[in-house]
This record gives C-alpha cells, sequence and structure tokens, in this order.
C-alpha cells in the first residue's frame, strides 16, 4: 500500500511514518519547505515538500497514492489569527481533498481533535462520538477547535457526496517523544523547577494518549474496510488526570514526590501577562503559558474510546508512566547528541509554526 502522510514533520505525522515503513508499506511524506527534515530523511521515506495551500503543489504528489492520512493542521491553542489556522486545516483539506479524488486515491483518514465536541466532552458521562459537536463562539480560544470541525465537514461531505472513502479519527491530548507543545511544557515545567508546583488541584481529567497508540489506531482506520464513513474517538481506556501526568513526569524526572499547590487564578494572570508581552513584542512564537493552556487544565476532557476498541480492535498499551519514561530517556538522547554536537536543542526553543 502507498500512502501519503501530511504533516510528516510533526508529532503524529513522524511517527505514523516511522511505523507505516516497519509494517512494509511505501510511504510519501509532505513537508513544508521551512520544515525540520532531519529525521525524516532518515527514515527512508519518498519526501515531498509542498504547501496544501497550494492547489497546484498538492496535485502533483498524489501519483499512485492509494491512502492519504491527513494530519497536517496548525496546532497552537489560544495564539494566532483565524487565518492561520483556515488555511492549512480548513482550506488546505478541501485542496488535499479535491487533488486526492482527481488523482484516484482510494482511502483519506482525516485526523481531526476530540476539542470538536466542544462542551461536550466536559461532561461526567463520558462522550462518544455520537455526540453534537458544540464548540463555544469563535475566537483565539477555539480557532483550533473551529479549524478542526470544518476540516471534518468537508472531508464528511466528500464521503457523503461518494466522492472517495473518508475516516475521521478524533486522538486526545497526543504525547510522547518529538512532542513540541504538551509533553516538552510539562517537561520543562517539571524539570527546571526545584520544587514540583501543582496547578490547582489538576482534578479534571485528561484524555492522554502516547503517541504510537495514536499511530495504531490511525493506521487501522486507514486499512480496515469497516472504517469507512465513521468518526472515532482515541483516547485512554481509564480516568487520567492532570495531576497523575504531571507526577508521573517528575518521577521519570527524578524529582521527589512533595509538591505545592499553585491556585489556577496565578496561572491564569501569568498566562494573560505572558500573551500580552508577547503582543507588545510582535512574536510570531508560540508562548509558553497561554490562557487557553489554563482552560484546558481547568476543564478536562471526558471521551468514550470503545468504538474503536470494538470495530477497529484498538487498545493503547502505553501507560502514563511507561509513557513519560520513555519520553525523558528520549529528551536526554537528543540533550547528549547535542552538547556533543554545541548545537541548540530545537524543542527547547519555541517553535514558529507548530503543525501537526
Amino acid at each position: 500500500m502507498k500512502v501519503l502522510v501530511t504533516g510528516a514533520t510533526g508529532l503524529l505525522g513522524s511517527h505514523l511514518v516511522d511505523m507505516l515503513l516497519e509494517q512494509g508499506h511505501e510511504v510519501r511524506a509532505l513537508a513544508r519547505k521551512s520544515s525540520d527534515l532531519s529525521h525524516l530523511r532518515a527514515t527512508g521515506a519518498d519526501v515531498c515538500l509542498a504547501s496544501l495551500e497550494d492547489c497546484n503543489g498538492v496535485s502533483g504528489i498524489l501519483d499512485g497514492v492509494d491512502v492519504v492520512i491527513h494530519t497536517a493542521a496548525r496546532v497552537m491553542p489560544g495564539w494566532g489569527t483565524w487565518e492561520d489556522f483556515e488555511s492549512t486545516a480548513v482550506k488546505g483539506t478541501q485542496n488535499l481533498l479535491e487533488a486526492s479524488v482527481k488523482a484516484g486515491v482510494k482511502r483519506f483518514v482525516y485526523v481531526s481533535s476530540i476539542t470538536v465536541m466542544g462542551k461536550n466532552c466536559l461532561c461526567e458521562t463520558p462522550a462518544d462520538e455520537t455526540a453534537p459537536c458544540e464548540i463555544g463562539p469563535l475566537n483565539y480560544h477555539t480557532y483550533y477547535d473551529w479549524s478542526k470541525l470544518k476540516g471534518e465537514l468537508i472531508a464528511l461531505d466528500f464521503q457523503n457526496q461518494g466522492k472517495i472513502d473518508v475516516t475521521i479519527v478524533r486522538p486526545g491530548m497526543i504525547y510522547g517523544p518529538r512532542c513540541r507543545l504538551l509533553t516538552d511544557r510539562i517537561f520543562r515545567y517539571v524539570k527546571n523547577l526545584p520544587i514540583v508546583f501543582m496547578p490547582g488541584k489538576c482534578d479534571a481529567r485528561t484524555a492522554l494518549v502516547y503517541v504510537t497508540d495514536v499511530a495504531d489506531c490511525v493506521i487501522a482506520a486507514a486499512t480496515i474496510d469497516k472504517a469507512v464513513g465513521q468518526i472515532y474517538n482515541i483516547a485512554p481506556l481509564q480516568e487520567i488526570r492532570y495531576r497523575d501526568f504531571i507526577k508521573a513526569m517528575a518521577r521519570a524526572v527524578g524529582k521527589p514526590e512533595f509538591h505545592i499547590t499553585l491556585p489556577l487564578f496565578i496561572l491564569q494572570a501569568a498566562g494573560a501577562v505572558i500573551e500580552l508581552w508577547s503582543k507588545l513584542i510582535r512574536s510570531k512564537n508560540l508562548p509558553f503559558l497561554t490562557r487557553a493552556d489554563v482552560r484546558f487544565l481547568k476543564e478536562g476532557m471526558h471521551v468514550d474510546c470503545s468504538k474503536a476498541r470494538r470495530e477497529l480492535g484498538w487498545e493503547p498499551r502505553v501507560s502514563i508512566e511507561e509513557g513519560t519514561r520513555m519520553y525523558v530517556q528520549w529528551r536526554r538522547g537528543q540533550s547528549n547528541g547535542r552538547k556533543k554536537d554545541k548545537e541548540p536543542i530545537p524543542e527547547m526553543a519555541m517553535v514558529k509554526d507548530l503543525e501537526e
């Protein structure tokens, strides 16, 4: 099977390339010219450089492709303009679907997000795929959510018109090696403080899933016939709270169990100040802390993934203890390698354009 993976330098995209190649598939990896291609070049995948916003650039990369797995999107919650998010997740998805139909691609897997369900994934009862998508008003807090939902609707419209077989997958919060957002922040937060400060009670649920488990589910959705026309949530089997993740990361780093509780309103104020300063200096980089981050800590996510288990035979295999340990081990390996070459560690710097 020949597979095109978009967003191939991102967290999920890069692991999909690795796993598809390991399984014997032929992989074409799509990335931007400005991306760090060092890992991708080493995989042996057929690397293509193009922008999804360019209709002409997209059309030439789909020859002979059987399946498209579309992971590319701007992933900077709470930061940037609507146009930034819309260009890749909405317009880019439209361009890619149109080009896929013209090229005769058989399957299209759109990687969305459980955040498209909005307030319905904040309830005591876990939200399944039948839950309505009720996102709040379009603003900087919800740009990512709306862009993913609009991409979903475009993909489903192509499916309903019979133009191409489409499957939607909605991962929760993905963590693991090569993560430049959630895992990187928690790692730095825990590692660089003498004592672990727990943001509030950290009692909110988080739909935290290790990246290889997410990739397993996406590949199943791309290869199982029953998945055509379906939507699947990708979430943990058991409840995970934010405090569980922070404590697991602290243990993996080697920090003591002792911690101090930091009221959330202090973080909210700090996020507002950091955002204001970043805007004043006209920074395009994602600030280390935004008010959207604090919102996730406060509200959490509660999601049902039983449909993926039942129809795709998917089971998450990596616990947060094992996942954080593997991440810290990988991170330290990156640090040691960079020190030898006297180069900065890319993950320790702010990323100008985070894309999956």
